[in-house]
This record gives structure tokens, C-alpha cells and sequence, in this order.
């Protein structure tokens, strides 16, 4: 059986934005073994993979055609949502700093300031050091 990424170099940078994380790797010969022994695997994985090119394709769309500030408010409430308390609903604070939305949103940092400031002029955001508190989501979006 050959491995679906024969002859292709598998990088990837991480950055954890949880406190505890823990990287595993599967050496190739470990992993074909299991798609052998495994059939249904491979499906899983193509499934993945057809979902990462559809939300690729996605941004790329919002990349050439939707202006900077959506994207950064679409990115910004994205995360929000990942953070929210799922007992009380509250969307609590978003640990990303404004290069890290920035990067997210496709966009530079200057124009991430710009826009948290004026979301926060407008109350849907708190601004806090390295730190962003989401008031309204729906807003944002």
C-alpha cells in the first residue's frame, strides 16, 4: 500500500493556546501499518482532510473579498465562542494577543489595534492587556 503522502515533507507549526498541551508524531511506517490494519481510518482521515481544504477555501474566499475589519471580527468572535463557559453562556476572555489575531485574520497587527478600539468605543469588546473580553458576539459577527 502506498502512503498518501509519499514523498511529500510533513512540517506543521504549533502555537498552543491552551495551558496544557502535549504534540505526539506517528512515524510513517507505524501509520501505514494502521490504515493496513485499519481500512476505516483512511476514511476518517480523507474526511478530515476534505473538511481543512473546504474551511481553507473559505478563508481564502474571505481573504480576497471581505475587508479586513470582518475578518478580524469574524476571527475575534470564532474564538470567542471556543472560549465561551458552556454553563453560563458568558464568553470570558480571549487569551490572543493582537499579532496573534492578526495572523488569524490575515491582516497587520495596526489594523487589528484600530479595530478592537473602535469595537470597544462601541461596547461589544473589553480590552485587557494581551487579552480581549467578548460582550457580544453576535455583534461582532
Amino acid at each position: 500500500m502506498r502512503s498518501l503522502a509519499a514523498g511529500f515533507a510533513r512540517s506543521i507549526t504549533l502555537e498552543v493556546l491552551f495551558e496544557a498541551s502535549e504534540t505526539l508524531s506517528l512515524h510513517q511506517l507505524d501509520f501505514d501499518r494502521l490504515r493496513r490494519e485499519h481500512p476505516a481510518a483512511t476514511d476518517v482521515l480523507l474526511a478530515l482532510v476534505v473538511e481543512d481544504v473546504r474551511r481553507l477555501s473559505e478563508r481564502l474566499m474571505e481573504a480576497l473579498y471581505i475587508p479586513a475589519e470582518k475578518r478580524i471580527l469574524r476571527r475575534l468572535a470564532d474564538v470567542a465562542d471556543f472560549y465561551a463557559d458552556a454553563d453560563s453562556g458568558e464568553r470570558g476572555e480571549v487569551p490572543l494577543t493582537e499579532e496573534q489575531l492578526a495572523s488569524f485574520a490575515g491582516t497587520s497587527r495596526a489594523t487589528v489595534n484600530r479595530v478592537l478600539r473602535d469595537e470597544e468605543r462601541r461596547g461589544t469588546i473589553e480590552l485587557r492587556r494581551g487579552r480581549t473580553v467578548v460582550r457580544d458576539a453576535e455583534l461582532l459577527r
